[in-house]
C-alpha cells in the first residue's frame, strides 16, 4: 500500500463535514418545470444554438455547437418543446444564451437519465478504440472538465501539446466541505472511474494512470484498491486531506513530486489531469455513444432539510434540487453554487445546474455571511497557508490601491483562488474577492510587459 501523499508547503485542514452525504447514494431527479440549457458551459468560445423556438427536441439531441476551436457542443437533457432561446445573467455574473425547453413529462425521462450513469462498460480493457475515434466521441458528447474551468476534453486529449505525456492523474481530491460528489461515483461505480481513466491513458499515450483520492473518503479509497487490481497499468494512491489538494498543480506534486512550471499547465511536466466524473462521461460517450445530458451533484449544507447526492439533467434549476432535498430550514439562508471555499453566492434559485456544477451548498446567514473587516495586522497568517507561495496581503493592498501592474509583478496571475488566505484570517479580510478583482483586472489590461 503507497504511502499518504501531500504537497509539501502551505494549505490548510479544513471542517469537512462531509458526514452528512458520504453515505447516501446517488439518487436520480427531473424537474417538473422548465429546464434552461446554457449554451456556454465551458471555457472558450460559446455555443450558437441549431433548434429555434417552437421545435420539438429529444433527449440528447444537438441544441448547440461552434466549431470555432475551444468549445464545447450542448444537448438538451429531456425531450420536449422549445419554448425560446433567451440570454440569462449566470452565478458569475456572465450573460449567456440559454435554450428553453418544456419536458415532455413522460415516464421514461428518469430511466433516460439514469440510463446516462448506469449503462454497461465495454467488457474488455483492451477494447479501446483507436484515439481519433475516442477524440471524435469526446468532442460528438460535449464532454468538459466537470471539476472546475469546463476547458473542452477533446482539446485536453488530442492536442498537440509539445510534450510526451506519460501519465494521467484522475483527480478525486474533492477537499471542498460538504461535496461528495466524487466520493460517491468512486464508490458506486469504481469500474467505470477506471474505465474512463484507461481510456484517457492509451488515447495520449501515457504509460502509467492513477486515481487520486483524500483519505477522508475510506469506503471511496476501499473500492478504488479493489477494483485497481484488475487494471494492471493503474493505481489507487491516498492523499492526506490538505486544503487544495484538488487543485491540479498541487495534486501533480503530491503524486508524482513533479513541480508544474509557473504560467504553464501540466503537459509541461508529461501529466493529463481529468476530474472522477469527466472520466465517468468519456466511458459513457466511447462505450455507449452517450452525450454528456446530465450531471451528479451533492445538495448539503446545515440549512437545507435531507441533504442528498443526485443524478439531474443538465438546465435543472436550483430550487428543484432544493425541494428534492427536503426544501430549506430556514428562510434566512444563503445558496451557494460550487463548495464554500470557491463557490459563488446567489439569491436566483433559478439558476440552471450546468456541467461543472458540483454542488448546492445551504448555509445560515449567520455562519457564511459577509462580516465587517477589520485591518490587517500583519500576521502573516494568509503567507503560511498559501500553496503558490504567494503574499496575499501585500497583493491585495496592491490590488486595493489599484496598483495592477504591483499586484500582477507580485504573482497574482499565478494565485489558483482556493481561499485558504481568506479562510485562515483574523481580521476577516475578504482576500478572496480582491484577489478575484486583480486577476479579473489584469487579465482584460492583459499586455506585453
Amino acid at each position: 500500500m503507497h504511502r499518504i501523499k501531500k504537497f509539501p508547503i502551505g494549505g490548510i485542514h479544513l471542517p469537512e463535514r462531509k458526514a452528512l452525504t458520504t453515505e447516501l447514494p446517488v439518487t436520480v431527479v427531473v424537474p417538473d418545470c422548465t429546464i434552461e440549457i446554457p449554451l456556454r458551459q465551458h471555457l472558450g468560445v460559446p455555443c450558437r444554438a441549431v433548434v429555434a423556438a417552437g421545435d420539438e427536441v429529444r433527449i440528447g439531441q444537438l441544441i448547440g455547437m461552434n466549431d470555432q476551436g475551444l468549445s464545447a457542443r450542448v444537448h438538451s437533457s429531456a425531450s420536449g418543446r422549445v419554448r425560446e432561446i433567451t440570454t440569462r445573467e449566470m452565478v458569475d455574473g456572465s450573460k449567456v444564451s440559454v435554450v428553453v425547453i418544456e419536458p415532455a413529462q413522460t415516464a421514461d425521462w428518469k430511466t433516460q437519465i439514469g440510463a446516462w450513469l448506469n449503462g454497461d462498460a465495454a467488457s474488455s480493457q483492451e477494447d479501446v478504440p483507436p484515439p481519433d475515434v475516442v477524440i471524435q466521441r469526446v468532442e460528438e458528447a460535449g464532454i468538459i472538465g466537470m471539476g472546475g474551468a469546463g476547458f473542452p476534453t477533446h482539446l485536453k486529449l488530442g492536442g498537440k501539446h509539445g510534450h510526451a505525456i506519460d501519465t494521467v492523474i484522475i483527480n478525486g481530491a474533492e477537499c471542498e466541505p460538504f461535496i461528495t460528489t466524487d466520493d460517491r461515483l468512486m464508490q458506486e461505480h469504481a469500474a467505470t472511474v477506471f474505465r474512463g481513466l484507461e481510456i484517457i491513458r492509451r488515447t495520449v499515450g501515457a504509460a502509467k494512470g492513477y486515481v487520486a483520492c483524500e483519505i477522508n473518503k475510506p469506503a471511496a479509497i476501499a473500492a478504488l484498491q479493489q477494483e485497481a487490481a484488475h487494471w494492471p497499468h493503474l493505481e489507487a494512491v491516498r492523499l492526506d486531506t490538505r486544503y487544495p489538494h484538488g487543485a491540479e498543480k498541487h495534486l501533480i506534486k503530491a503524486v508524482l513530486n513533479r513541480e508544474v512550471p509557473t504560467r504553464q499547465l501540466p503537459m509541461a511536466v508529461g501529466v493529463v489531469v481529468n476530474n472522477v466524473q469527466t472520466a465517468v462521461a468519456i466511458a459513457a460517450a466511447v462505450d455507449r455513444e452517450q452525450p454528456l445530458i446530465a450531471r451528479v451533484l451533492t445538495v448539503s449544507g446545515p440549512a437545507i432539510r435531507n441533504p442528498g447526492n443526485f443524478l439531474v439533467p443538465i438546465g435543472t434549476p436550483i430550487h428543484c434540487l432544493i425541494e428534492a432535498a427536503g426544501g430549506m430550514s430556514s428562510e434566512d439562508a444563503i445558496v451557494i453554487v460550487g463548495g464554500p471555499m470557491t463557490g459563488v453566492a446567489t439569491k436566483d434559485l433559478d439558476q440552471p445546474i450546468t456541467k461543472n456544477t458540483s454542488g448546492i451548498v445551504v448555509m445560515p446567514s449567520s455562519e457564511y455571511a459577509d462580516r465587517s473587516c477589520d485591518p490587517c495586522i500583519r500576521c502573516g497568517r494568509c503567507v503560511e497557508v498559501c500553496p503558490m507561495y504567494l503574499q496575499p496581503n501585500r497583493i491585495t493592498a496592491a490590488v486595493n490601491n489599484e496598483m495592477f501592474d504591483v499586484a500582477q509583478d507580485l504573482g497574482v496571475e499565478d494565485c489558483i483562488l482556493c481561499g485558504a488566505c481568506s479562510f485562515v484570517c483574523p481580521s476577516r479580510r475578504p482576500l478572496l474577492q480582491w484577489l478575484r478583482t486583480g486577476k479579473a483586472h489584469v487579465a482584460q489590461h492583459a499586455t506585453t510587459r
